[in-house]
């Protein structure tokens, strides 16, 4: 491969991975863990993360609900509420 094919290619790999991080965007997930202030822990597609606050309207999480969640394009995340 020449040299501007493999910069071509790099660009392009950063781009997409800019884009994908600063988009704002929803998963679902799985509770792992309830905390006692009412954050949870769950497990996504892209891996665990902790800490993730809740809507009121999501007033009785469990451990194993199928979660739908979403991110900022801060990286911040919020538990929308639990799948039927």
């Amino acid at each position: 491969m020449r040299l501007s094919a493999q910069l071509r290619d790099a660009v392009q790999r950063l781009v997409v991975q800019t884009v994908e991080q600063r988009a704002a965007s929803w998963f679902l997930a799985k509770v792992t863990v309830v905390n006692a202030n009412g954050t949870l822990d769950i497990d996504t597609a892209r891996g665990p993360v902790t800490g993730v606050r809740r809507l009121k309207s999501y007033s009785a999480p469990a451990v194993n609900d199928v979660v739908k969640v979403s991110r900022n394009s801060d990286g911040n995340w919020v538990v929308d509420g639990a799948l039927a």
